[in-house]
């Protein structure tokens, strides 16, 4: 699968009404998968789904009808990090691959928001409502049913409660953080896609990928079309990259969609310098 025509598909699947549901049934497996397709185009989306099948089945077999809220996240948890050895990728946090689901289930290495993905599709698939919560720095999960206690998928599924949470807030994102009560919000299937192509974003931005930061913010303007911000940034990556004709564009469409946005002067004397060297 080319990369556009992943994110033309990833683009479709946003605009279910389930894309916007915390308590839904969105696939979100398939939409990492096209996320991983616009950098991997030869993977097996079908085959990666089955192994996720394969995993939930595991996983039911180990539920009973008395099994609590808890035990039922216990569960998921301790089959993909205890018995699976899916981990926290603590030596290279910031390689790209943590954030493609194809790579994190081959390499069984992630970060919070990937590893978290893995519990809420396994749960998804057997009745399990296990919520992904955007805490800033560091990506949780929780039971629906057990809005008070959480589970850090990164370190081996260890359960935290409201006051660990802070803690672990002020490692990951730095003092001046302080935990508010919508950090540990759970988060809709749109905003979880958005949050993986922000990090990948960021990442080949650092790298000077321009090119696969390019592809990142497009499948970002499919899963967020309502962001002009975005496309403002990728024709500031074009611009680094040298394709004025493409930052040009980009720069127009922003100037369009937000004529009276803060930095529209600043972006407007950008195109105007654009126009001039093509002409």
């Amino acid at each position: 699968m080319f990369a556009a025509d992943a994110i033309l598909e990833l683009g479709r699947l946003a605009e279910s009404a389930e894309a916007d549901r915390v308590n839904g049934d969105f696939d979100l497996s398939l939409g990492a998968l096209l996320i991983a397709a616009t950098e991997y185009p030869n993977a097996d989306i079908e085959a990666h789904r089955s192994n996720l099948d394969r995993m939930a089945e595991a996983a039911g077999s180990r539920l009973s009808a008395e099994s609590t809220s808890l035990q039922q996240l216990n569960t998921i948890t301790d089959l993909l990090f205890g018995v699976i050895g899916f981990t926290g990728n603590q030596e290279d946090y910031y390689d790209p691959r943590n954030s493609y689901l194809n790579e994190v289930l081959e390499r069984r290495l992630g970060i919070p928001i990937t590893l978290s993905l893995l519990c809420i599709e396994v749960g998804r698939r057997i009745g399990v409502p296990v919520r992904g919560i955007g805490m800033p720095g560091h990506f949780l999960i929780n039971h629906r049913d057990e809005p008070n206690y959480f589970v850090d998928t990164f370190n081996g599924g260890l359960l935290l409660n409201q006051d660990e949470c802070a803690a672990l807030m002020r490692d990951s994102a730095g003092d001046r953080v302080r935990l508010e009560a919508h950090h540990l919000n759970p988060v809709t299937p749109r905003e979880i896609l958005a949050r993986i192509l922000r990090n990948l974003k960021a990442i080949y931005w650092d790298r000077e990928d321009f090119d696969q930061c390019v592809t990142a913010i497009g499948a970002l303007m499919a899963v967020i079309p309502d962001r002009p911000e975005e496309q403002r940034d990728r024709g500031v990556v074009h611009l680094k990259a040298g394709n004025h004709r493409q930052s040009a564009e980009d720069f127009e469409a922003y100037l369009e969609a937000k004529p009276g946005a803060e930095d529209a002067v600043t972006v407007r004397n950008a195109l105007e310098r654009l126009r001039g060297t093509q002409g």
